[in-house]
């Protein structure tokens, strides 16, 4: 009886610790950084939850180790270093290995946007923004995670189009539009053999698809685009419309690409996920980098398409602006 209550104890004590210490850290980290106490606890906290709970056991069995007689307690409880060595090494090369991840996959995006000087940046701010839209709609955190990135890897696809292309001033002929929209295809074949990446391949591959089933590369529509590949699509399309090009000089401004998305809501766009854009702080959406040659983690644009005769133009259902900003 008395065990039993000194393990209960022990399981309330490491629970008040665990909050009270959780908590501080969070609101320290929040505090420090800005950023918000929920994404704290989340990215941070909760990943090493089940560690810190597996410890309380521990800790009672060891505990209980140390008080068998004979000094066998003290050498039995020092054996235990051993294996606790070797789990602290192993999680921090864990740890080591996802940072090593994640710059990679930073330094990836920046490689595809660096190639024109107008999309620097790019993929970035659409993750960002796309973030932010993941955290108004509630979405669970490992979702978000899967769409940040895809929307910093979104473009990477465009590693195979030809700079003659992806950097022309002008309009697209119909042979070189083609080739551009086959950058989403890429991009999925990219990272389709990273094991880590396979919840990112679909959004990559689909968020050029359009509601109404006029995108590519499949022409899926509606509900069947993954909800993280409609969200992208809306980022992307805002990013690039607010953003120099080498076919438009000067950015739209946030009123006319705001303008635009509505018009186009329930055509281009998911008609549900446009409000929660524009519902977003002015701050998230305008923020760029401080430098001209500053790379950030990041998504990226194109550019119009010349008319086709046999078609008489842009067909009316496809956006003048929306549209022909996102390849």
């Amino acid at each position: 009886m008395v065990e039993l209550i000194s393990f209960l104890g022990l399981l309330v004590g490491s629970g008040v610790y665990y909050v009270a210490n959780g908590a501080l850290a969070v609101l320290a980290v929040s505090a420090r950084t800005g950023t918000p106490v929920r994404t704290v606890w989340s990215q941070d906290i909760r990943a090493i939850s089940l560690n810190l709970v597996g410890l309380v056991p521990l800790a009672w069995l060891m505990a209980e180790i140390f008080t068998l007689p004979n000094g066998v307690g003290w050498w039995a409880t020092a054996l235990f270093v051993v294996p606790l060595f070797t789990t602290r090494l192993a999680y921090h090369r864990y740890v080591e290995t996802r940072e090593l991840f994640e710059q990679t996959i930073g330094a990836l995006a920046n490689a595809v946007d660096a190639r024109d000087k107008y999309t620097r940046g790019h993929s970035n701010r659409v993750s960002r923004i796309a973030e932010a839209m993941c955290r108004v709609m509630d979405i669970p955190e490992t979702e978000i995670e899967t769409i940040k990135w895809a929307g910093l890897l979104h473009d990477v696809g465009k590693i195979g189009v030809r700079d003659n292309i992806l950097l022309k001033e002008g309009p697209l002929d119909k042979e070189e539009r083609t080739l551009m929209n086959q950058h989403p295809t890429i991009g999925a074949e990219i990272v389709a053999p990273a094991r880590q990446l396979t919840k990112e391949a679909p959004l990559i591959l689909m968020h050029h698809e359009w509601f109404n089933g006029s995108g590519y590369p499949a022409g899926v529509e509606a509900l069947d685009i993954p909800l993280g590949a409609r969200i992208l699509g809306v980022a992307d399309a805002y990013e690039a419309m607010t953003s120099a090009r080498p076919y438009r000089q000067t950015p739209l401004s946030h009123e006319i690409a705001i303008g635009e998305l509505q018009k186009y809501s329930g055509i281009q766009f998911d008609p549900e996920i446009v409000p929660i854009l524009i519902g977003l702080d002015r701050e998230i959406l305008d923020r760029r980098p401080e430098a001209p040659d500053e790379l950030p983690t990041m998504l990226h644009a194109g550019r119009p398409s010349a008319p086709d005769a046999t078609e008489g133009g842009t067909p009316p259902s496809r956006p003048a602006l929306a549209s022909d900003d996102v390849s």
